[in-house]
């Protein structure tokens, strides 16, 4: 629980130094709703002190379009492969990298090249946390994102980087600039509530980023689980909030227990069809005691596209195993590009609960939320001539759970007590409990110094800080002192 809640600290402290205000976008007009939100008190970091109450910003007409001229409007996917587009002199050009990268993730371009290139030369190069967060916050506010919401949503990326569940992290970038750059999302837009009654709240995300619409639930059903013990908050109208543990584990820091889902675009098929009807929808739930913590973070489908593009992309794996995807035809696949293309995964075995769980939580979330739900939602895939906001249902519940049981801690430790007892398949080593993976990656990522990026990742980064003036992500190198790590800055042809 330590690991984590000093890791939630960190990121609130830069989110301060870190004053990005003159990205933000002065056409919006803002009023501040007083919906008190309890922080823990932290000590100052030297700029400004966190508070225990803070205001949540509501911005009304929150659907105005942001005034940058956005570079990829109405770009159909027959557009971008056949690279028609504007002619000579045309600013709304394609840039060049992350188009590629989206199409190697669609599994419509073979990954190599560069990235070739890169793995070599830069496998040996890792990239500070906070510098990380640093790069992606100004990546998102060169893009009219306020400063607030993008760091919100960089932490939300590095957080996955740092916990270890690398394809929602930084990997996923360059589709979010393409949402941004489209204005599939409204990076300027705020929550805001519709209804509510003591122990529950009805959000509108007003297409705002996923990770701010997830923020601001989060924070809500936290401030009614602190008054009545329980809180639950539904939003709709809202987008991708990426890795949904993130926000389950904030409830970590105020010792209680969170829950988080979300359903999504259409790319699981029912078991014995082959047509894509719901989304993976993950569910994640965080809990902890005096010294163990319990997380689980899981989406419904046997393996997720986003690992498949992290994997295909950079050269990692051209095969899926059997019983993971069919192809366009409807047929079994074991190619990953084929799996790419056609966004056909099957559920987890076995198949038919694994649907099933799937369609629970898209109930949850789209059915009762009034947002969208199954193959209502738009498919994957970032060229669409419609342009159509997601509308993403969601669900946040934050549990006092010593209003139901004053030693829950103490239970939860002994129960994890017998986890760990139960005889390991492996000498010497012993079972797993779910939060184990997680906090093995922070310590090795503490212990060797930063984050490993992606080859394909590093050629977007470094074209995005060239077209935005962003300075440059640096690197280190990996030193057996890690205090003697020199950083370099990073340059890409």
């Amino acid at each position: 629980m330590r690991v984590l809640t000093n890791f939630l600290d960190v990121f609130r402290k830069v989110r301060l130094k870190l004053s990005m205000d003159a990205f933000g976008n002065p056409n919006t007009t803002q009023v501040t709703r007083n919906v008190a939100v309890a922080k823990p008190e932290v000590e100052s970091t030297g700029v400004q002190t966190i508070t225990k109450q803070h205001k949540i910003n509501v911005v009304e007409n929150a659907y105005t379009k942001p005034p940058r001229q956005r570079m990829w409007t109405n770009k159909s996917l027959v557009e971008i492969e056949s690279n028609k587009g504007p002619g000579p002199g045309d600013t709304e050009s394609l840039w060049h990298n992350i188009k590629r990268v989206l199409l190697m993730c669609g599994g419509r371009k073979r990954p190599g090249g560069i990235e070739d290139e890169e793995r070599i030369e830069d496998s040996c190069l890792l990239v500070d946390v906070l510098e990380a967060q640093r790069f992606v916050s100004q990546v998102f506010a060169a893009m009219d994102v306020p400063a607030q919401a993008a760091s919100e949503m960089a932490d939300a990326l590095i957080a996955a980087d740092y916990m270890g569940q690398r394809s929602m992290g930084i990997h996923r970038l360059p589709a979010i600039a393409a949402d941004l750059l489209n204005c599939t999302v409204v990076g300027s837009a705020t929550p805001t509530i519709v209804s509510e009654l003591q122990a529950i709240a009805l959000v509108d995300g007003h297409n705002a980023p996923g990770p701010v619409v997830a923020n601001y639930c989060m924070d809500l059903a936290l401030q009614k689980a602190r008054e009545v013990g329980v809180g639950w908050v539904t939003a709709r109208q809202s987008n991708c909030i990426g890795m949904a543990s993130w926000y389950a584990c904030q409830a970590l820091e105020q010792r209680m227990i969170g829950l988080c889902m979300t359903n999504g675009a259409p790319t699981l098929v029912p078991c014995g069809g082959v047509e894509p009807i719901l989304g993976e929808n993950p569910i994640a739930c965080a809990a902890s005691g005096a010294h163990e913590q319990f997380l689980a973070d899981f989406g419904m489908g046997a393996c997720s596209v986003e690992e498949l593009e992290l994997s295909y992309c950079n050269g990692w794996s051209k095969t899926v195993p059997k019983l993971v995807a069919l192809d366009s035809d409807g047929r079994e696949t074991t190619s990953t590009a084929e799996a790419l293309r056609a966004q056909r995964i099957r559920a987890f075995q076995p198949e038919y609960k694994g649907f099933g769980l799937a369609a629970m939580v898209d109930i949850l979330c789209g059915v009762m939320s009034g947002a969208r739900y199954a193959n209502l939602l738009q498919r994957r895939g970032v060229y669409s001539a419609d342009n159509e906001p997601a509308d993403l249902g969601q669900v946040y519940v934050a549990i006092d759970p010593m209003r139901f049981c004053s030693t829950f801690e103490d239970r939860l430790g002994d129960f994890h007590r017998i986890l760990r007892q139960a005889m390991p398949s492996k000498e010497g080593k012993g079972p797993l409990v779910p939060g184990d993976k997680e906090l093995n990656h922070m310590k090795m990522v503490d212990e060797q110094g930063g984050l490993r990026m992606p080859p394909c990742t590093l050629c977007v980064l470094a074209e995005l800080a060239e077209k935005f003036g962003i300075k440059p992500l640096k690197m280190k190198e990996i030193s057996q002192d890690p205090v003697a790590s020199n950083y370099k800055d990073l340059q890409i042809a």
